[in-house]
């Protein structure tokens, strides 16, 4: 059985793990389409990440680049956290 204390190392290390991957986004977002996206508007559902709050035009130019943003993703994670973006409303 574990203890208290692995449990909650679990989850604040899956809640780091979630902060940075929000923080990478964010940054391939902002220097790909050039559009602030605030680290509240981020949320992941499985491998895909959900960016909500941006208007059609955002959302127009963020799906343009979606390739450029999801290789940028990859480069600086190292691995396929990230596989699709999702923009909602």
């Amino acid at each position: 059985m574990k203890s208290i204390s692995e449990f909650f190392e679990n989850i604040r290390t899956r809640q780091a793990r979630t902060a940075r991957l929000c923080t990478v986004v964010q940054g391939a977002v902002e220097e790909h389409a050039h559009i602030p996206v605030q680290l509240e508007a981020i949320s992941f559902s499985g491998r895909t990440a959900v960016i909500r709050g941006l208007d059609q035009t955002a959302k127009s130019v963020v799906f343009v680049k979606k390739t450029a943003i999801l290789a940028e993703i990859g480069a600086k994670l190292g691995d396929r956290s990230v596989v699709d973006i999702r923009l909602a409303a």
